[in-house]
């Protein structure tokens, strides 16, 4: 009990009632207590009794009374006050975070971007103490961050000055924040600001045009896409002033540069890859959005009854300053290309081949682009030089080209093409390792697709080098390649066989197992899904390219890769569950970008789920590759002996 509450007890006199019950004698019954006269102040007697035998308590109680009422009422105040004081302790533990040195600073910097008068010392103290930040942490999200925040303090000095050396700095910062930084979030804004200061600042238009191009090509969605795009048009004007005559009886007319730009604005196009390739080509005509275009096979110029020209009208599109409009390639398959603008709206390029038996369009996304593959004729022989600049420009030594025997005149009557093709056998086999690069594929428990792709694609590759084959790769290494380089290559190169190696990636991590593909018309969502993920497109995009696909499945080896697709998933399957208990997806059918053109039978085979813990962990083990590996090649072998069969039927 409180010392004020026993007080304030005492002065009550419950203490005397106490008192009297303990001193009472014992009794068998209680004596009743006498009411109380009539009156103020009057007490029963005992009570009276009890206070003479004790003294006089008016005056001790009253005294008693006041000082314990006086107690109660300061001892809540006290309390509260205590309790209040105690708060900010606690809240102030709670509050406690750990900060960096590029932290503080750049909270200044952004609260002064909301200031309208901001002074050129309180920009030169946060680059100063950015600067500082950078030095301590250099590396990792926090040197990122200091890394793009002292660039753009350094922009808005220069913006303050205008004058062209800060311009320069802030660029120069820019660039050492992208080189350090390149995949960093804030990369692709990092472009568009450096850019934009070579564009108008600097009077550097290449640069700035490559600027807007990485954003494009290597963030497909990035929000400052749009941005990129219309000032790549605004650099590709500004490239093509310089190269324009002037004409003072006749001036140019300046409505269109200042034309508000809208959905309807014309495409560009940025640039032209020719690649011959023995007697194989490939031309990608890259555009800065997807356009509208019609092609057809003309006769030669000659006059000749041969039809070795292709052109290609690009509708709705410009023509980029930087696109030489006569090319010749010397001694390859395609011999020139040429280049024009046919009015205001229509780009034509010519393509002219020396001996041109079939060829292909498609169009690829992200960035868009349509790629012309061509196929030479019985008679074309590249040339010595040709081939050697082929050679050097080969990333890894190839092994010598493949030569088969001119068939028979009933073996050309024949309606199989796949004997016409092989020469009636396997012996070159294709190996791609899927993704690689700036592409890292799926990822999930530490693992990256585009690591285990490859170390799969080698092993495979041993393997199959052990059983008699002859294997080349599309990489040997972490490079990216774009999909339509890729069966290019095996083309080529006359491989027999193309198969390409990926991991599968689901949003259920409790999916697992094999499956196995082969080109065709996707008939499943998960074929859907799945061809999506690789080609890097949304699935709506799917419809558009199976509708390209229609058109290629003609002359495409479609029933023949479905049977090598049948025989590696089986005999795969069949040598990892020796071992492992492994779900089986079987084999499915999608418009994969990376088996399109192929002049072989290809498949591409999603070894495992990475998205799975169980299945990731088999994936990181050599052993479970080498087995799979075994497996796939018992399958091409009898593959091999399948079709080596049939051809002695015939």
């Amino acid at each position: 009990m409180s010392p004020a509450r026993a007080i304030l007890r005492r002065a009550a006199g419950l203490d005397i009632f106490w008192n009297l019950g303990k001193d009472a004698p014992a009794r068998s019954s209680v004596a009743k207590v006498p009411p109380t006269q009539p009156g103020r102040g009057s007490m029963p007697k005992v009570v009276q009794r009890r206070a003479a035998r004790h003294g006089s308590v008016s005056v001790w109680t009253l005294a008693l009374l006041c000082a314990a009422l006086a107690l109660l009422a300061v001892a809540p105040g006290v309390q509260a006050r205590t309790t209040r004081a105690s708060k900010p302790v606690h809240s102030a533990k709670a509050q406690k975070v750990d900060t960096t040195p590029a932290d503080a600073p750049v909270q200044r910097f952004m609260s002064l971007l909301a200031r309208k008068n901001v002074s050129q010392s309180q920009l030169q103290k946060i680059e100063d103490q950015l600067e500082q930040a950078r030095k301590i942490q250099p590396d990792g999200l926090q040197g990122a961050k200091a890394s793009f925040f002292l660039a753009r303090v350094r922009e808005e000095l220069a913006r303050k000055s205008d004058q062209k050396a800060d311009w320069s700095k802030a660029a120069e910062a820019f660039g050492e924040y992208l080189t350090k930084f390149p995949k960093h979030v804030l990369a692709p804004d990092a472009l568009v600001r450096r850019g934009t200061i070579r564009l108008t600042q600097l009077a550097n238009p290449e640069g700035a045009q490559t600027d807007f191009q990485t954003v494009l090509r290597d963030h497909p969605r990035s929000s400052r896409v749009a941005t990129a795009r219309k000032l790549s048009r605004q650099a590709a004007k500004a490239l093509v002033a310089p190269k324009t005559p002037a004409k003072p009886d006749k001036p140019e007319p300046a409505a269109e540069p200042a034309r508000p730009r809208g959905a309807g604005d014309k495409a560009l196009l940025l640039d032209i890859r020719p690649k011959n390739h023995g007697t194989a080509s490939r031309v990608v005509l890259d555009l800065d959005q997807s356009v509208r275009f019609k092609y057809q096979l003309l006769e030669s110029s000659a006059g000749k009854n041969e039809h070795n020209r292709v052109y290609v009208d690009l509708l709705a599109t410009r023509l980029g300053a930087t696109i030489e409009e006569d090319t010749h390639l010397g001694g390859g398959l395609l011999k020139s290309i040429r280049a024009s603008q046919r009015g205001a709206d229509t780009v034509r390029v010519v393509f002219d081949f020396a001996d041109l038996k079939d060829y292909k369009i498609q169009t690829l996304d992200n960035p868009f682009r349509i790629v012309l593959d061509a196929f030479a004729g019985p008679n074309f022989k590249a040339s010595a030089k040709d081939q050697a600049k082929d050679q050097a420009k080969a990333a890894e030594k190839a092994p010598e080209p493949v030569t088969f025997a001119e068939p028979s005149a009933s073996r050309k009557r024949m309606a199989a093409d796949l004997v016409e093709q092989l020469g009636l056998s396997v012996r070159t086999i294709m190996i791609d390792a899927g993704h690689g690069g700036k592409d890292p594929g799926a990822q999930g428990y530490g693992l990256r697709e585009k690591d285990v792709n490859l170390r799969m694609a080698l092993t495979l590759g041993k393997t199959l080098k052990s059983r008699g084959f002859k294997v080349i790769y599309t990489r040997t290494t972490d490079v990216f390649l774009p999909l339509e380089e890729r069966t290019a290559l095996a083309n080529a190169k006359k491989a027999d066989l193309f198969l390409s190696v990926h991991c599968n990636a689901h949003t259920d991590p409790g999916m697992s197992g094999l499956e196995t593909y082969s080109l065709n018309l996707a008939r499943t969502p998960d074929a859907v899904r799945v061809a999506a993920r690789e080609n890097a497109v949304s699935d709506r995009n799917i419809s558009d390219l199976q509708m390209i696909l229609t058109d290629l499945m003609l002359t495409s080896k479609i029933k023949e890769s479905v049977d090598l697709a049948h025989g590696v998933h089986r005999k795969g399957l069949a040598n990892l569950r020796r071992v492992w208990a492994v779900s089986d997806h079987g084999n499915r059918e999608a418009p994969f970008y990376v088996l399109m053109g192929a002049k072989m039978p290809s498949a591409l085979l999603e070894i495992g789920y990475i998205t799975n813990k169980t299945e990731a962990a088999r994936l990181n083990n050599d052993a479970y590759l080498r087995t799979l590996s075994r497996g796939i090649a018992d399958g091409v072998l009898g593959y091999k002996a399948q079709i080596e069969r049939f051809a002695s039927k015939r």
